[in-house]
Parts: C-alpha cells; sequence; structure tokens
C-alpha cells in the first residue's frame, strides 16, 4: 500500500562543533576460522541442502516430469574473495551475485550438476586437514572454504529480478518473460526448447537473443510455471518480466491515427500549482496536438539571436512529448489505457541548426535560458543539448555556469538534468560495445557538480528484422551513451540512467539505430505526428519527467530532495552488475535506473526519511578560517521493533543531496577540492560502538577516539561515494544489528570558501538527508511512524 514518505524538514539535527579526524580505510579481511570446525560446518549445511534439492528432483522425475541434470544453491559469501573462490571447473558455476549485503558480504547463486555434488565435500576435507597446505603454507583450498558464511538451497526468488516483485505477480495471469540462460558447454538449445514446450510453455526459435555468455528467451508463463522452472532447466541465471519492443507504426495516416488515439485517452489534472517543466532545447512545435494543451504561446521563450520559438531541429518537440508521455510505445499497443497529464511545459530555445553558438561562450546562453525558464515558474529544468565536445571532469564555462545558475546565489530552488552525450553510431564497436561507451567521455556541460547527468540504458532487445542484432543485452548500457570511465578519480557521472533506446548491427548498414529499439514520441512534423526518438536525449526527458513526478505527489520536497530521490531510488540491474566492479559500474550507470514507485511513495516495508537543512561549515577562529560544526541526528529509530526481528535481513540507504557555488579559475580545474564552495559528507554509527565512540571517532572535538570506520559494510564505500554533490550508498545487515544504528552525522569538509573571508562568501549550505529502511518480512512503516511521533510530534498521513 502507498504511503507518505515521512518528511521531517530541519527537525531533530543537533549542532555540534566540528573539527574532522584524518580518515582510515580497512581493507577487505577473511573471517578467522578453526579448520575442522569450520569444514565441517560447511560440509553439514551443504550437503543437508543439496541433499534436500536431489530428493526433490527425484520426487519430480517418478512424476514423470521433467528434471533439470542439477541443482540451484545460495552461497552466502565474504565479497571480496567470490572470484577466485568459485570456478566452474570445480564443479559449481555462478550464475548471480546479489549487490553487498553489508559487512563484506554478498549471496551467490550457483549451480551444481548432480554428478559434482560431491565437489565441495572433497575441497572441505582438503581444507581441514593440516597436512595438506600451499606453497605459502595456507590451509588448501582457503580461498574456497573460509569465505563462506552459510549454504541454503535456491528457488524462483533468487532467479526473479526480485524477490518483492515476483510476490507481487498475479498468480494465474499469463504474460511474458525473459529467461537468461547461461550457455555453458552443456548449452543445448534444441533440449532446452523441448523442456519449455513439455511444460507447457509457449517459446519460439525466433525469440531468442544470444549475447556473449548468454541467451535470453522468451516465454509465457503463470506465476505457478515459474516455479517450476528451476526444477527443469539448468542454468538459469535470471527472469525477468518481457519488456513491449517500440514497433513504429509504418505511414503518415497510421501514425496521425494513433495520435489521435491517444489524445482521446488523456486525463488532464492540472492547476494554478501544477509543476512546470522548462525544456531548454531547440524550441517546440506546440500545434502538435499533444501537446497543445499544455505549452501555451506565452510559455515559448529564445535565449539566442532567433525570436522563431517554433521547433525546426526535429528534437525539441520529440522532448517535450516524453516529459508529458514517456515512450509511448506502452500507450499504442495497449500496456495503458489512459494517460493522465499533471505536469505543464515551458521552452527556451537555446539551439536551432544553421545557428550553432559559440562553445566558448555557451555558457551564458545556458544562465539565460535557465533564468527566462525560472521566470516561467519551471523550477525543474531539462537540457540535452551539449557541446560539441567532450572534456573530461575539469570545469569549463559551460559547466560552471550550469553550477552557478542551479545554485542561484545560495537559494538551491532549481533542477537541471542534463545529458551525458550521445556515441555517433559509426562510433560504436559492434564487436564489443562497451568498451565504446569506456572510450566516450561525457560531453560538457554535463560534468556540472550541480546537475544531475543522465545515461541511457536499454530494454529494447527485440527487432522484426532478423537482419539486425541488437547490441545490448536487456537492462545494459544503451550503445550510445557516453561515460565517465577513462575520469576514474573524477566525479560520479552519469549519477542515473534511464531508457534510451538500442543499436543493432546490420550486414550492410553496420551499426545503427532502428525503429523497433527505439522510443516512439511527437515529431515536429505534424504530418508524421510520431516518430522514433533515442539516445541520452530521449532518457533525459523520462528524468524529466519523472522528477515533475516525484515534486507534484510530495509538493514540499525542496529540489534538493528530488535530485536525491532519483538517486536515492536508483537501482542496478543484473547486466550492469556484470561490468565489473564498482568503480566500472559506477563510471558508466551511476546509481542506476530510479525506481518510480519508491521514489513516489513509501510503503509497509520500506520507510523512507527525509530532512531538509542548511549548515555553516566554516568560523573565523584565533586568526585563520576553521571548520565550524557537523549535524548529529538521533533518529527516531524503531529500536523496538528491529531487536524483536533479530536475525532478520534488512536493507539501510542514505542519500545526501546538496549544492555547491563553483569557483571555475585555474586553482578549480586544477584541484577539484578547489572548484567547490564546500563539501558535505555522511556517516552512520555501527552497531558495535556506542554514541559517544560514534562522535569521537567522527569528531576531534568530542575526545579520543577508540572505534574505527566500518567501511566495508557499504556496497559503494566512502571515497567513491562521495565523488559528487549527491552521495548514495546501502548495506544490508541484520534487524538486530540495524536496531543500534539509529545516529548519523552530516558533516563539512573542504572548499574554497575556507580560504576566503567569510563575510564575503555565502558560508551555509542547504542540504537533503534521505535514509530507508527496507524489510524483507515485517512490516516496519507503522513503527517508525510511532517513533516519529513520540519524538516529534509530527502526524503522518499513511495512506495515499
Amino acid at each position: 500500500m502507498q504511503k507518505k514518505h515521512f518528511f521531517l524538514g530541519n527537525k531533530i539535527a543537533e549542532d555540534r562543533s566540528f573539527t574532522p579526524r584524518t580518515r582510515s580505510v580497512q581493507p577487505p579481511t577473511m573471517p578467522e576460522r578453526n579448520r575442522q570446525e569450520h569444514a565441517a560446518y560447511i560440509k553439514e549445511i551443504y550437503n543437508t541442502a543439496i541433499d534436500k534439492a536431489i530428493e526433490t528432483l527425484s520426487q519430480r522425475s517418478e512424476r514423470g516430469l521433467p528434471v533439470a541434470d542439477g541443482v540451484y544453491m545460495n552461497f552466502d559469501m565474504v565479497s571480496g574473495f567470490v572470484p577466485q573462490a568459485l570456478a566452474k571447473r570445480s564443479g559449481a558455476s555462478i550464475l548471480k551475485i546479489s549487490e553487498d549485503k553489508g559487512e563484506g558480504n554478498v549471496d551467490v547463486t550457483i549451480y551444481i550438476k548432480k554428478e559434482k555434488k560431491d565437489w565441495l565435500d572433497k575441497k572441505a576435507n582438503e581444507y581441514a586437514n593440516e597436512e595438506i597446505c600451499t606453497i605459502n603454507g595456507n590451509p588448501k583450498n582457503a580461498t574456497l572454504i573460509e569465505p563462506i558464511n552459510s549454504i541454503e538451497q535456491a528457488d524462483i526468488h533468487s532467479l526473479y529480478t526480485s524477490a518483492e516483485d515476483f510476490d507481487m505477480l498475479p498468480d494465474n495471469h499469463l504474460q511474458t518473460f525473459e529467461i537468461w540462460v547461461t550457455k555453458g558447454d552443456d548449452y543445448n538449445l534444441e533440449e532446452l526448447t523441448k523442456t519449455l514446450d513439455s511444460l507447457g510453455l509457449i517459446s519460439a526459435g525466433k525469440n531468442i537473443l544470444d549475447f556473449d555468455g548468454v541467451a535470453v528467451l522468451l516465454i509465457k508463463a503463470t506465476k505457478q510455471q515459474l516455479c517450476e522452472l528451476p526444477l527443469s532447466v539448468g542454468y538459469i541465471e535470471g527472469i525477468r518480466p518481457y519488456k513491449q519492443p517500440s514497433i513504429l507504426v509504418k505511414s503518415h495516416n497510421e501514425s496521425r491515427e494513433w495520435s489521435e488515439l491517444i489524445k482521446d485517452e488523456i486525463e488532464i489534472s492540472i492547476n494554478s500549482d501544477s509543476v512546470r517543466v522548462g525544456l531548454l532545447d531547440s524550441g517546440v512545435n506546440n500545434a502538435h496536438e499533444l501537446i497543445a494543451p499544455f505549452l501555451s504561446d506565452d510559455m515559448m521563450k529564445s535565449a539566442i539571436g532567433v525570436s522563431d520559438t517554433i521547433d525546426h531541429s526535429f528534437h525539441g518537440t520529440d522532448m517535450a512529448g516524453l516529459i508529458l508521455y514517456g515512450d509511448m510505445t506502452d500507450l499504442i499497443y495497449g500496456h495503458k489505457k489512459s494517460v493522465a497529464i499533471e505536469n505543464n511545459l515551458a521552452s527556451v530555445k537555446i539551439y536551432e541548426s544553421g545557428y550553432e553558438t559559440d562553445s566558448d561562450f555557451y555558457g551564458a546562453v545556458i544562465e539565460d535560458a535557465i533564468q527566462q525558464a525560472h521566470e516561467m515558474g519551471a523550477s525543474i529544468q531539462c537540457m540535452a543539448v551539449t557541446d560539441d565536445i567532450s572534456y573530461d571532469c575539469k570545469s569549463t564555462s559551460s559547466s560552471a555556469a550550469l553550477d552557478e545558475s542551479i545554485y542561484n546565489g545560495g537559494n538551491c530552488d532549481r533542477l537541471v538534468v542534463v545529458s551525458a552525450g550521445n556515441i555517433e553510431t559509426t562510433e560504436i564497436d559492434a564487436s564489443d560495445y562497451i568498451e565504446s561507451c569506456k572510450a566516450n567521455v561525457i560531453k560538457s556541460p554535463a560534468q556540472a557538480w550541480n546537475a544531475l547527468t543522465v545515461g541511457a540504458y536499454t530494454e529494447k532487445t527485440v527487432v522484426t528484422d532478423d537482419r539486425y542484432k541488437p547490441l545490448a543485452a536487456p537492462g545494459g548500457i544503451s550503445p550510445m551513451s557516453r561515460t565517465s570511465w577513462s575520469w576514474r578519480n573524477g566525479l560520479n557521472k552519469p549519477e542515473i540512467v534511464m531508457e534510451g533506446g538500442n543499436v543493432a548491427d546490420h550486414p550492410v548498414l553496420q551499426t545503427t539505430t532502428t525503429p523497433d529499439l527505439s522510443l516512439i514520441s511527437t515529431s515536429a512534423d505534424l504530418a508524421e505526428s510520431l516518430e522514433p526518438f533515442y539516445a541520452t536525449s530521449a532518457a533525459t526527458a523520462l528524468a524529466a519527467r519523472m522528477a515533475a513526478k516525484i515534486k507534484t505527489v510530495n509538493p514540499d520536497l525542496s529540489l534538493l530532495s528530488v535530485r536525491g530521490m532519483m538517486v536515492h531510488s536508483a537501482r542496478w540491474t543484473e547486466e550492469m552488475k556484470r561490468i565489473g566492479s564498482i568503480n566500472d559500474i559506477m563510471s558508466i550507470c551511476g546509481y542506476g535506473i530510479p525506481d518510480e514507485k519508491i521514489a513516489l511513495f513509501s510503503n509497509e516495508r520500506y520507510a523512507t526519511y527525509i530532512f531538509e537543512n542548511e549548515l555553516i561549515p566554516y568560523v573565523r577562529k584565533d586568526g585563520s578560517n576553521t571548520y565550524n560544526q557537523l549535524h548529529f541526528y538521533d533518529l527516531p529509530w524503531p529500536v523496538e521493533l528491529l531487536e524483536q526481528m533479530g536475525a532478520e535481513k534488512v536493507k539501510i540507504r542514505i542519500t545526501l543531496s546538496y549544492y555547491i557555488k563553483p569557483s571555475p579559475g585555474y586553482a578549480g580545474r586544477r584541484n577539484k577540492y578547489r572548484y567547490p564552495s564546500a563539501t558535505l559528507h555522511f556517516d552512520l554509527k555501527s552497531p558495535h560502538e556506542n554514541v559517544e565512540e560514534f562522535l569521537c571517532r567522527r569528531n576531534k572535538n568530542e575526545g579520543d577516539k577508540t572505534t574505527d570506520n566500518d567501511t566495508q559494510r557499504w556496497t559503494i564505500k566512502q571515497n567513491r561515494r562521495e565523488q559528487g554533490t549527491v552521495q548514495s550508498d546501502w548495506f544490508e545487515c541484520t534487524a538486530a544489528e540495524l536496531a543500534g544504528c539509529g545516529h548519523i552525522v552530516v558533516y563539512p569538509g573542504p572548499g574554497w570558501w575556507k580560504e576566503r573571508k567569510l563575510a564575503n562568501v555565502d558560508n551555509v549550505i542547504k542540504y537533503s538527508l534521505i535514509i530507508s529502511i527496507k524489510t524483507s518480512e515485517t512490516e516496519i512503516y507503522n513503527a517508525v511512524e510511532t517513533e516519529i511521533n513520540n519524538k516529534i510530534g509530527i502526524p503522518i498521513m499513511q495512506e495515499v
């Protein structure tokens, strides 16, 4: 059930004088094990789990039902040692590694053939034998056995996109799913399709996508049929709902008919308080019947030397359609019966074909356009026009102007989403498109610290012409999306990704776009009405649409919080996790795809706190500037319920969003800590320290340090997440452990304000702090509300 987030404003925070400590980072360590005891424990839990799984297969075989040649198991392991701990040749195939659960642990889903069931027993026996050691004197197989914490049989919940999403599937509804199967030595497509057919699942050879190491098949199944799949088919690494491809209309007449039908299904819910999105682009053809109700002539301006505000570049009108309607594929093919429009548009032309602005002074155009849009009531703005050259993470005039405009004199009352920039299809290497994404750097001004930079991913992989082979697998980064991979220690850009379409490889055309792999939006050509649209421009429009939805549902939120919620709700797909290390994923995909459901609302098992505050980072003392204060949050924490939940797994996520005032001179370009006015950071109390120890660990003014920072529990880790002005991180632990984590500090870091006369600078940072608790079984929302009411006395309307 949808419930309101807990918006607590500037409540609770306690100001405390602050002097920072030098950071210490703990490397990952292997837990200490007793060889004989741990080997015996591993053998016991492994054999119990695998014998039970094999017995289930035997019973199924006796009933004449198809059975897999092995079983699925979940290993809870120490994350830093997984790659070297399991290998296919040892008898187990890794199918899926979950995100970090906290305390440095991950869930590893593996497949073990029945004939190899004894492989782990043999490894454990060798590990326990003190006479068998490696050349270095370590126990044999220690890197395999010691990282294992627990073992249990896996089921459909481990293979579906998420256990929560699977449980929400209707019981008897037949729908289309994708099955992802690892292509190992035993992969046999003919046998696989026979098994699927014997289960009554509808499949066809043409509904198969072959990617490197994995095949994706389309099937139609009920929820119960999905439950049987792991018992019948081996090497499944994932099951996910299928996304309808964009098969665009074939003629102008048909396009106009669809436009008329969509117009008839519009539900307009607009009033004087409705959110207005400012589109900074090539203008808009607001005579289009799907756009006209939401963009009047007086809401169309120009920031360049042309007075005409109409779209002649065939770009802005497509953007406007996506901001209003999203991808129209779902509307055209019946996934949605109607569409409710709750936001208006404003348009400022900043580009026109044949009238290119000198990129050295493009910043002035940006500032003017943002101001004009703001004056028209558009606090959320969308810009997918980039400089024609790429830069590293250092500032440019354009990016600094964007930062300055968003900061807006310290008001911090604007949100601008910008595109990461597109890769031309001729620059994409079809044999390894990820390398092309790595090589093509984000375009200016998308490196702006304050902007929300948007890359593109895709779920679109089905084409009607079999001569076209899609490059990206479902859930993968779009081949057209630029990245910050070569920056390495630069900013976290992009922060998020949205649907931007795919690219296909064609035997004659080579790498090319195609309508099947694109989104559908409104065309500036009224005779065409609808047309394909794609790449990071499309993704940026969808991001602006989502930001407007968040602000509409939560009107009291600042734009800092709206930006924070976009990142806070973002998740990586399994395909993104295949990219490699956390650093690689972050530089290519950012924090992932925002989840609209949890960005808009909390629910019984997902409770979100939102704080908005301002901090004075520096103070003049004894003739020099020094650090001034931190904010200490003693959260209204559901300690009693969490302690009762005991070993139940829970997840906490924290996001900090703030803006900086830029200093784009030479020092700022040379040193990232000389570019921002001030920086902010957060830390969370560990369950193994008391409040006094926590404060002492972070703040010299509190006394001597007696505990260390537990950095390994986090997924992104402190050094990486702090590369930007929107910082998010999360971990999983037991509820009992989380009960002892109800304290947070927000504290300042370096910035150029500290080097100036404080009387001449703002010396105030506004910020948004977002904290979420997610439970797997027990409802948590009401307990959080009770604690808030007891501590603060703020009533919260529960149901929406």
